[in-house]
């Protein structure tokens, strides 16, 4: 009988410890050039994968195409992902639907450690566009801001 109450008595200690088996991460940033915030729930048993990864960005650089102007990211646009320890890197890419062609690159960087809340580093926006028939590509760059948790 004391066996039996004492692993339920253990099982109820173990229950009130949190889980760790997911955390989130997200970033922002906003400046002249930009605003934008994007960050996903990630999965510790996975790998520090990323899911549901989400965002908006608002480009506030004169010269942008209506269409760039503000744009929503969803899982699809996050080409690239890095989590660990000390460092967290995304890559979104995002290409306009039609013609003419363009396209939206960015790219996050910032480091941190376990017991920081707030991990800093920078961004670089890359906007390509077809300006009278030739393409061309505009780099933005700033600071960013991240919370990771769990």
């Amino acid at each position: 009988m004391s066996r039996r109450i004492l692993a339920l008595t253990a099982l109820a200690f173990l229950s009130l410890a949190p889980a760790h088996a997911t955390g989130g991460i997200s970033c922002e940033a906003e400046d002249r050039s930009a605003k934008f915030t994007i960050g996903s729930p990630i999965g510790r048993s996975t790998g520090g994968a990323f899911f549901q990864f989400e965002g908006e960005l608002e480009v506030r650089a004169a010269n942008v195409a209506e269409d760039f102007k503000k744009v929503t990211f969803t899982k699809d646009h996050l080409t690239q992902s890095w989590f660990d320890a000390r460092d967290l890197k995304m890559h979104v890419h995002f290409e306009r639907a039609g013609e003419p062609h363009g396209t939206i690159d960015l790219t996050v960087e910032a480091r941190g450690n376990a017991n920081a809340e707030t991990w800093r580093g920078r961004y670089v926006l890359s906007i390509g566009e077809t300006v009278n028939g030739e393409f061309r590509t505009r780099r933005l760059t700033g600071r960013v801001s991240c919370s990771v948790e769990g």
